[in-house]
Order: C-alpha cells, then sequence, then structure tokens
C-alpha cells in the first residue's frame, strides 16, 4: 500500500533510533523459593527456560544478598508456591548428589565457560579434580587460571558441582571462605555411609 521510498525511510529511522520503545524488550522475570536441604539454607531461581541460579548458604539472608548482583537488570519475583515442588526436588537431589542433575538448566556463561561446566559435571559425587586437570580435559592446558574463575563464577550449586574442582593439593581455604571444601567432605561421608550400608 505504502510506497517503497517511504518504507525505506521509516525503517532507517527505526534503526537509528535502536533504543527506542520498538526495540526495548521488557526486564526478564526469575522466580524463585527458599527452602531447606541438609547443608543449610536453600534459594532456587528459575527462567522460563530452566533453573538459572543455585544456592546454599547458611542463613536466608544471605542467599537474598548473592541473587540480586547475579540478575541486575532482571525483575525477581518470590514465588513460594510455584517453586515448591522445585526447591524440594533440589534439596532431595543435594542429599543423594549422585548421577546426573536431571531437572533443565538454564546454563548462562561464555563459550569457555560452558565448556568447563559440561567438563565438571562428569566429575561424580565423592571424586574431586583439579582446576589444571580440568584445563587438560578441554583442551586448553594452559588455562588454569580461567578455569578456576569459571568455577568460582559458578551460579548452579551441586547441579553443576564446581565445589568438587580444588586447587592443586586439595587443601586449604578457597575463595569461597572454605565452603566447597565442607561441601566436598559432606559428599565423601555420604559416600563411606553408603559404602558400609
Amino acid at each position: 500500500m505504502f510506497g517503497r521510498r517511504k518504507s525505506r525511510k521509516s525503517s532507517t529511522a527505526a534503526r537509528g533510533f535502536s533504543d527506542g520503545p520498538l526495540r526495548r524488550r521488557p526486564p526478564e522475570e526469575i522466580t524463585y523459593g527458599i527452602g531447606r536441604c541438609a547443608l543449610g539454607r536453600l534459594l532456587v531461581a528459575t527462567s522460563d527456560k530452566g533453573i538459572v541460579s543455585i544456592i546454599v548458604r547458611d542463613k536466608a539472608a544471605d542467599l537474598l544478598k548473592e541473587l540480586r548482583p547475579r540478575f541486575p537488570k532482571a525483575i525477581l519475583l518470590r514465588d513460594e508456591a510455584q517453586c515448591r515442588a522445585l526447591v524440594a526436588r533440589v534439596a532431595g537431589y543435594i542429599a543423594v548428589p549422585t548421577g546426573r542433575f536431571d531437572l533443565p538448566l538454564d546454563v548462562r556463561g561464555t563459550d569457555f565457560q560452558q565448556r568447563v561446566w559440561s567438563e565438571v559435571r562428569r566429575i561424580p559425587c565423592g571424586r574431586t579434580s583439579t582446576y589444571s586437570k580440568i584445563a587438560e580435559s578441554i583442551g586448553a592446558p594452559k588455562a588454569v587460571r580461567a578455569v578456576g574463575s569459571s568455577c568460582t563464577r559458578c551460579w548452579i550449586a551441586f547441579a553443576i558441582p564446581c565445589h568438587r574442582v580444588l586447587s592443586a593439593g586439595g587443601a586449604g581455604k578457597d575463595a569461597q571462605g572454605g565452603r566447597r571444601y565442607r561441601w566436598v567432605a559432606y559428599e565423601a561421608k555420604l559416600q563411606a555411609k553408603n559404602a558400609k550400608g
């Protein structure tokens, strides 16, 4: 109906105003719920594609302090009723963290981080690896520090068990206040208990 010149002019104007209303998307909504698990308070946050964050801490207040910086542009919606079953399933997995985590994940990261996290998911409960071994496994033996950084920035605890990746020697206090060593010890006890049973 309209002339071609007018259409081209309109589309050019729209492209020049790239931040205008026609191109602006509404903020993403992240829904979360809080519960308890074998290691303390548990927060599970999800998008419309899957779980985007699993946080385990001693206090509920610490969970919320960490969630907002992870999704600064999102609308965070606490919905205990909607998330109750999901939180319970994650808590159940943490109680027996064997096998592959089978709930949908919305894993966000660079290609390198995705490779690291995919390799980390292959580490079975009760076992550990090191940054250097993960780096070698993904074909980047010199990227040990980048592997360590990727593990530190993983936001999906236990589903992507980065706590099982330790510094060489596997001792000392990690950047998370020793939390990953406590989680490794927790899993080792579970494995020992199952072996005796």
